[in-house]
């Protein structure tokens, strides 16, 4: 084939057309497939460069690149593009080849759903619009394909896909007409991804099968997790097979679909209406898949949806037309960084929840849950200490802060997720989010330089974290600080998120002040004088001081909340602050009121200062609320929170009790100005649960191994294996043998 040297164009099918409303989308719009024919005279290695707008499956000679999902990172579309390139040596041969592109809507073409009520992703995203993709082949060095007019367009089997909804698949046909192609030069930002793609992993077989009154058979895989079904069934042609997915029973036994309605729309609330999703949707926005069947033996596996689900309730076949159900946990190919072992049956199983809750979603970006699958600022924040300790983050960290940069305000401001699609609670103006959300974007960049070293990451987005920094230090902190959600998912907000959290405004305050902090932070790594920002911050603290604390020691309302925000900041010593907190929470039935922010940072108080047996009191706690309580379903996966109306049960928020599994059964602790984990602290927590641990940390500069074990006379021997380059500090009680 001849070498090519025209540049590749965006090529699609023709505009999708939904009418007033877009209500029309919810209708049968057959997807788009592009393909091209070509030889090739032999080569020795072969790469594919491909961009899409939505999301993709790509064949090389009917052949699907190496188990890759989801192709097509989300991103602000108007700004940046991401492109991957996959080597396709193996796939090419020798003379005929073909290339097919299948489309899905992904991101760029989303439903007009109301999440919330309220939120018209179609209305609120920087742009929207048919998928596309973008395409170049490399042979031996030479360009001798790329996407172009020479390219052909037909419809495909699926008559419906969406991210949230599902599939409707028409396997009664190989698809539909042929279609004009639509070209377009490309004009947008490309660059290459730093983000390992989706891809699917081992399934889950589903064996337990029982049917319901009304026919339907009903799925239980036994343990909730994000994914793909793969449906094999015997059917007569034009049968349709129906496939709703549950992450519970209710209280008759049945799944129910309240806690994974897309968006809430359908949920029912207790003023006794169903959130509505706009014209056209459905009324209640459940997880669903539609197939229409050939003749004899069907095989149906989602393309460009995936579900979250412990149960699967298929309707239209009997028991006997099924052959086979297995659900493949989808999510973006993360490598372990952290493992733990810890000997007990719970903790392990609570380690393993964990890991399962966050990886069920991280697709491209970290997702808070099924439901909503946006990227919340105020999530990463809390989560960012034991994601980090489980895998490695950092291609994910530089999507994040980019994504974050995308969406700068002019003013300064970064939304409350990224990419921003239109939510804003009780942020500082529209595309601004909440103080603990906005300050995602510096935090995520200094963990960045914490574990991985990124000086790069640090210098690159200083200007656009400078400008985010000075804008908030810019307003009045008393009207700023009401910009805040506060300690979200405390089990002492009532009713709604934005009510009765605990200390809110010491918690925005405090925020404030954490953006001063980070600021220092970016100057001290740079080598730049931060003087006015050390200012700002001991102003801050000072006022923060004259505010809260009061005579008798306490600070604000006297809550968990408000010990930790004040510990974080350094405002008095740790110590003294940690004893406070330890009998607060023994005051409130050993019971962590704290939310999502103020458990990380009191995980890590407590640990520092020596009182993991507060810690492991809460997580051993039995009845609820509890972590025992939240996995006593058996989904081996975290809910949204301990208790709370409409909570979804595939959440990680409240995972963060990971970093304690490191940073005390481990006894690892990356320091806090550590630049590429060079500095660690090695002080372990010797449960009287176990009698044994062993734990790891890969970093950049090696493996760092502890493990320790108790003897029959109860001699605890401790030992760590820590890489030259990294400086340990060392810290076990007396009586305690060290081995290194």
């Amino acid at each position: 084939m001849a070498t090519v040297s025209a540049q590749p164009r965006w090529i699609s099918g023709p505009t999708f057309e939904y009418g007033q409303d877009d209500a029309g989308y919810y209708q049968p719009h057959r997807n788009h497939v592009v393909s091209r024919t070509f030889e090739l005279e032999g080569c020795v290695r072969a790469s594919l460069m491909v961009a899409v707008l939505g999301y993709a499956q790509v064949f090389v000679n009917s052949q699907p690149l190496n188990n890759v999902e989801l192709l097509g990172d989300w991103t602000n579309y108007a700004k940046q593009v991401t492109t991957r390139t996959f080597d396709v040596s193996e796939l090419l041969r020798e003379g005929a080849n073909e290339l097919v592109v299948e489309l899905g809507n992904g991101w760029f073409n989303p439903s007009p759903l109301t999440m919330f009520g309220k939120y018209n992703l179609r209305e609120r995203l920087a742009e929207v619009g048919t998928p596309a993709v973008l395409l170049a082949l490399v042979a031996d060095g030479q360009t001798v394909l790329v996407s172009d007019d020479s390219w052909s367009c037909r419809e495909g089997q699926l008559l419906f896909n969406n991210v949230y909804l599902g599939e409707t698949r028409d396997l009664s046909s190989a698809g539909g007409t042929d279609l004009p192609l639509v070209t377009q030069k490309d004009m947008r930002n490309l660059e290459p991804a730093v983000v390992e793609p989706c891809r699917r992993f081992a399934p889950v077989e589903g064996t337990d099968i029982t049917e319901l009154a009304d026919g339907s058979l009903v799925v239980d895989f036994h343990e909730l997790d994000t994914g793909m079904i793969d449906l094999r069934f015997e059917a007569h042609a034009g049968q349709e097979v129906v496939v709703r997915y549950a992450e519970e029973l209710d209280a008759d036994g049945v799944p129910s679909y309240e806690s994974s309605h897309a968006g809430l729309v359908g949920c029912l609330v207790p003023e006794g209406f169903r959130i509505p999703g706009g014209t056209g949707a459905p009324e209640r926005a459940i997880q669903t898949d539609h197939i229409i069947c050939a003749e004899g033996e069907n095989r149906f596996t989602n393309e460009f949806t995936v579900h979250s689900c412990r149960y699967a309730v298929i309707e239209g076949l009997s028991r006997d037309q099924l052959l086979s159900v297995a659900l493949a946990p989808v999510h973006t190919d993360l490598a372990a960084a952290g493992s733990i072992a810890t000997g007990d049956e719970f903790y392990d199983s609570m380690v393993d929840a964990a890991v399962r809750t966050k990886l069920n979603n991280v697709h491209g970006l970290w997702e808070d849950c099924a439901r909503e699958r946006l990227g919340y600022g105020g999530d990463m924040v809390a989560l960012a200490a034991s994601n980090l300790m489980a895998f490695d983050c950092e291609g994910l960290i530089r999507k994040t802060v980019r994504d974050f940069r995308n969406d700068q305000t002019p003013a300064g401001g970064v939304p409350e997720t990224a990419p921003f699609m239109g939510i804003g609670s009780n942020g500082t103006a529209y595309g601004e989010g909440p103080l603990l959300w906005q300050l995602a974007y510096p935090h995520l960049v200094l963990r960045a330089h914490q574990f991985y070293g990124c000086r790069d990451l640090v210098e690159q987005e200083w200007p656009y974290v400078r400008k985010l920094v000075d804008y908030l230090l810019g307003w009045d902190p008393a009207e700023l600080a009401s910009h805040c959600l506060g300690d979200h998912g405390s089990v002492q907000t009532s009713e709604s998120f934005k009510t009765g959290t605990p200390d809110k405004e010491l918690v925005g305050w405090c925020t404030i002040a954490r953006f001063a902090r980070a600021a220092v932070r970016f100057c001290e790594i740079l080598g730049e004088d931060g003087g006015t920002y050390k200012t700002q911050l001991a102003a801050l603290c000072a006022q923060i001081f004259a505010r809260f604390h009061h005579e008798d020691g306490t600070w604000g309302d006297g809550t968990q909340t408000g010990i930790a925000f004040v510990a974080d900041l350094g405002l008095a010593d740790g110590h003294e602050l940690a004893d406070r907190l330890v009998a607060k929470i023994a005051e409130e039935d050993g019971v962590l009121t704290t939310g999502i922010f103020g458990t990380t940072i009191a995980f890590d108080l407590l640990n520092r200062t020596g009182h993991s047996d507060v810690v492991e009191a809460w997580l051993t706690r039995e009845e609820a609320p509890s972590y025992k309580a939240m996995l006593a379903s058996g989904n081996k996966a975290l809910a949204e929170q301990f208790e709370m109306f409409l909570s979804s049960y595939n959440h990680a928020m409240f995972s963060s009790y990971l970093q304690w599994f490191y940073q005390g059964l481990g006894g690892i602790r990356v320091a806090d100005d550590a630049r590429g984990c060079d500095r660690v602290e090695l002080r372990p927590y010797f449960s009287p649960l176990t009698d044994q641990v062993s734990c790891s940390l890969a970093t950049r500069l090696g493996v760092i191994r502890t493990a320790w074990k108790r003897d029959e006379q109860g001699v605890v021997t401790f030992s760590y294996v820590v890489p030259k380059r990294i400086k340990a500090q060392v810290e076990v009680p007396e009586g305690v043998v060290v081995r290194s």
